[in-house]
């Protein structure tokens, strides 16, 4: 609970929240699902602004590719038919996994998973990581003009500070979101381009059951082009861990032949010497890096196989 909290605002402009936001003199935070701020222990928070009618929740396709709104729920999410068929249902699985059970994917946002990162826990934050996902955010913009009366070569009118209102939006990839996002920012979407020709993904995941938390999650999306590793992505993920994009695997396989399995595991044995996952209650260090090669070459595999199909059938097509 917030037990400071004086103020509870309902919004439908964009704009409006963002000037309700940037209020220095009272701490305000936005209110997307709930399911973590309303939990948390927070005396400094005074006022909250509700998102859930600003119209951010939609998945749509475009010629640039998926857009996600940030106020579209998990549920949503792994429900939507849009997002079953993109990239093999890559995105729609990990929002499944990503919340224990309806009634918590049916309140946790998009948004609100992105801006808590580690702290969500959610598998859908790997499954981004891999996809090169962008974030669209929008911050308000006011400008103070001063029209009190002027000089008699320029005469002003009696109107004292008034406030225009404006906006500006940008675009950052996802995993640089918690880093260079800046304060009273809002989240609005997350744009995906579409993939090549020969394209396929995998999500795999260790966990004490099919709905705790994740120990490990691994996710690859792989595109072959004439029997080789066109473009590979590789990440690992779990609690309370920020997703890891493994650069040294996938650059040791881009250009490579993709039947080689010896060389998969080994570009997997020296891509993993420097990924260090914390060590926590749940698993040690130790047992997250031997389970992360592991979780690495087969997502890998499994990955490339369904590019490698999709290369093949897509070139008798061309024929």
């Amino acid at each position: 609970m917030l037990p400071n909290l004086l103020e509870y605002h309902w919004v439908e402009d964009v704009d409006d929240a963002l000037i309700l936001l940037s209020r220095p003199d009272i701490k305000t935070v936005p209110l997307a699902g709930g399911t973590y701020l309303l939990g948390q222990n927070d005396e400094s928070i005074q006022a909250v602004v509700d998102l859930r009618d600003l119209g951010l929740a939609y998945i749509s396709e475009d010629q640039r590719g998926i857009r996600i709104g940030s106020m579209t729920t998990l549920q949503s999410m792994a429900e939507a038919p849009l997002l079953k068929s993109f990239l093999g249902g890559l995105l729609a699985q990990a929002a499944q996994y990503s919340a224990p059970s309806p009634l918590m994917r049916n309140a946790a946002t998009l948004g609100g998973t992105l801006a808590l990162g580690a702290a969500s826990q959610a598998d859908l934050l790997t499954a981004l990581a891999v996809v090169d996902a962008e974030v669209v955010l929008r911050s308000g913009q006011k400008t103070q003009v001063d029209l009190r009366g002027g000089t008699p070569e320029r005469p002003g009118l009696a109107l004292s500070g008034v406030t225009y209102k404006g906006k500006q939006e940008r675009r950052i990839p996802w995993q640089r979101l918690l880093l260079e996002r800046r304060p009273q920012e809002l989240i609005i979407e997350v744009q995906i381009a579409p993939p090549g020709r020969g394209w396929g993904t995998a999500l795999q995941r260790i966990g004490r059951s099919a709905v705790d938390t994740a120990l490990l999650i691994a996710a690859a999306l792989v595109e072959v082009e004439n029997g080789r590793y066109r473009h590979v992505r590789l990440a690992l993920g779990g609690a309370n861990m920020e997703p890891q994009r493994l650069h040294t695997v996938e650059r040791h396989l881009e250009g490579q032949p993709v039947q080689d399995l010896r060389l998969l595991a080994a570009a997997v044995q020296a891509g993993l010497a420097d990924f260090r996952p914390p060590a926590d209650f749940r698993a040690s260090q130790g047992y997250r890096r031997v389970c992360g090669a592991n979780l690495a070459y087969r997502v890998l595999e499994e990955a490339a196989n369904i590019a490698r199909w999709r290369d093949i059938t897509s070139s008798e097509g061309r024929a």
